[in-house]
């Protein structure tokens, strides 16, 4: 496919996870190196209220996770970013926990944004109850009994995270640093080895409560149960922009994707056993589209349209005879390209690379890049005006000067310093727009140099003495010229634009599921439905839990 193709919002907001995933890729790695996760501490009350800690022994050493557990009015529990009070609090912090430490910590990390942190300090979270399933499963245990996968399966978590700060936000850890000086040296796997264990707190809580409102009866969860729950995570705007501001990085994560697709595209050794085996998964991937729960009408009829596409791919596979005729995977691919909407392609996709762990997995131990832009100053701008012309002819095409393809800027709130989306036309403040706008920028360029020849001769050097107004389009233009995956081949800006499909995107990198938008600009989604908890965990069930549904655990 080319770049073009892969990069637009539309086929961005149909992603999946897959075992490139960096939640995937962390825990194999954290049982390849045989990492120890215990509780060293757990003083709360008989409310769940208090302080929780969970060492993480590794080969580079302790990570400590602490969690801060307190009372919260329901009416004081929101997933807005503009709130100040959670139900639980939490910071991953490099060794162990004495004192000082954790005092100083107990000050600040429940203030979230407000409070003051350390380089010693990897990310910061917080999270609160889904109040309905946590009631639920908290009365059942207390009675001795167990609550339905069913039950579960409605909400899909105890706890919901509204935030999972990192990469030097807030005086925390910058990656420059955490990628030498610890273990992490992949993007985001810090945050997904936390997020996996206040899953683990999440369900530790729960059995504590009900313990304490029922000591002779009170049971624990079902393992089975149990590992159909994930952890729940409240995601909007805020997550958008970093597609835009890290070209370089989402090359590399669309890349050793689309890497891998090539390579198993190329595989001649397609055999029965393989083919059974890829059958397998794509009826667990629609089980899990019929069991998914959202209310989005839009999101609705994307499930629907993938349902009936994968039926559609089940009937194809079925009718595969490898005894009369030979077939390779790129039939397969080829078929989804010819025949299905993008959601299925992705399934398709996201289920080959399963089937590939020897191809997919070395790709996902290499996610990382620099971010570094540069400027070829000896670059002549002839050859600068080919480029463009060569690569952004979708943002030449566009007319700017109407309204419905210039309507929405992106701003950075006062309050929270996180990104918003202002109506340009109805709203103030585009005067603090951010450059997030490459579509626009590449033309306002495009159009300048067409209408100045006289500088097609000289260098990009020369031209930026005179006009260094144009310095970061020119820049990023360059850079990218190698880095085919790192645009957004689609205008942001546009009245049309779903944001929501830029943070589909970027989750699925991340290992979510269970998509469920509130509206365009914000959903929520899951992490690790369906993983082992880490007591159960091995080599065999590390990567056995891909789009799980109710029956996964029979």
């Amino acid at each position: 496919m080319k770049s073009k193709e892969i990069m637009t919002l539309k086929r961005m907001g149909s992603k999946y996870p897959s075992r490139l995933s960096f939640s995937r890729s962390m825990l194999r790695l954290l049982v390849r190196e045989k990492w120890k996760i215990k509780k060293t501490k757990f003083d709360l009350d008989k409310n769940g209220y208090g302080t929780a800690i969970y060492e993480v022994d590794t080969l580079k050493g302790v990570y400590s996770l602490i969690c801060f557990s307190r009372f919260l009015n329901d009416d004081e529990r929101s997933d807005r970013v503009i709130a100040d009070k959670w139900d639980t609090a939490y910071t991953l912090h490099i060794g162990k926990i004495n004192n000082n430490i954790l005092k100083r910590l107990k000050e600040n990390v429940p203030l979230q944004e407000s409070g003051r942190n350390s380089p010693n300090e990897l990310i910061l979270s917080r999270a609160n109850k889904s109040v309905r399933l946590f009631k639920k499963v908290v009365k059942c245990l207390s009675s001795g009994e167990q609550p339905s996968i069913t039950e579960i399966n409605e909400v899909g978590y105890l706890m919901r995270t509204t935030a999972v700060y990192g990469s030097g936000k807030f005086g925390l850890s910058d990656f420059e640093r955490t990628k030498t000086a610890t273990l992490f040296d992949q993007p985001f796997r810090a945050e997904m080895l936390s997020v996996y264990i206040i899953r683990e707190f999440s369900v530790d809580l729960v059995e504590h409560i009900a313990h304490h409102i029922n000591p002779k009866k009170a049971v624990k969860l079902d393992k089975k149960i149990k590992q159909h729950l994930g952890i729940g995570n409240s995601t909007g705007l805020g997550m958008a922009p970093f597609v835009i501001k890290h070209p370089k990085l989402i090359h590399k994560w669309v890349n050793q994707f689309n890497l891998a697709i090539n390579k198993i595209y190329s595989l001649k050794n397609m055999n029965q056993k393989k083919l059974n085996e890829f059958i397998k998964l794509i009826k667990k991937s629609k089980d899990y589209l019929k069991e998914v729960k959202t209310v989005d009408s839009f999101q609705i009829k994307k499930n629907e349209e993938a349902l009936k596409d994968i039926s559609k791919t089940i009937l194809f596979l079925k009718k595969i005879d490898l005894k009369k005729k030979s077939y390779q995977w790129k039939n397969i691919i080829d078929f989804a390209y010819d025949n299905l909407k993008f959601d299925a392609q992705e399934i398709i996709k996201v289920q080959l690379i399963e089937l590939h762990p020897k191809i997919a997995d070395p790709l996902g131990d290499d996610m990382a890049n620099s971010d570094d832009l540069y400027i070829k100053a000896n670059e002549k701008i002839s050859e600068l005006i080919a480029f463009i012309e060569k690569n952004y002819q979708w943002a030449i095409k566009i007319d700017f000067t109407k309204k419905e393809n210039s309507y929405l800027f992106w701003y950075i709130s006062e309050e929270k310093l996180e990104p918003r989306l202002g109506e340009r036309y109805n709203e103030k403040g585009s005067s603090l727009e951010q450059p997030l706008g490459i579509g626009r920028m590449v033309k306002i360029l495009y159009n300048f140099l067409n209408k100045h020849k006289e500088t097609h001769k000289e260098t990009v050097g020369k031209f930026l003495l005179s006009y260094p107004e144009y310095r970061g389009i020119i820049r990023r233009i360059q850079t990218l010229s190698d880095h085919k995956f790192g645009e957004v081949k689609d205008n942001i800006l546009a009245k049309n634009t779903m944001p929501i499909d830029m943070l589909r995107f970027k989750l699925s990198f991340f290992g979510a599921s269970r998509y469920d938008p509130k509206s365009d600009r914000w959903l929520r989604v899951s992490f690790f439905a369906g993983a082992p908890f880490y007591r159960d965990l091995s080599n065999k069930n590390v990567d056995a839990w891909g789009f799980a549904t109710m029956n996964s655990y029979n």
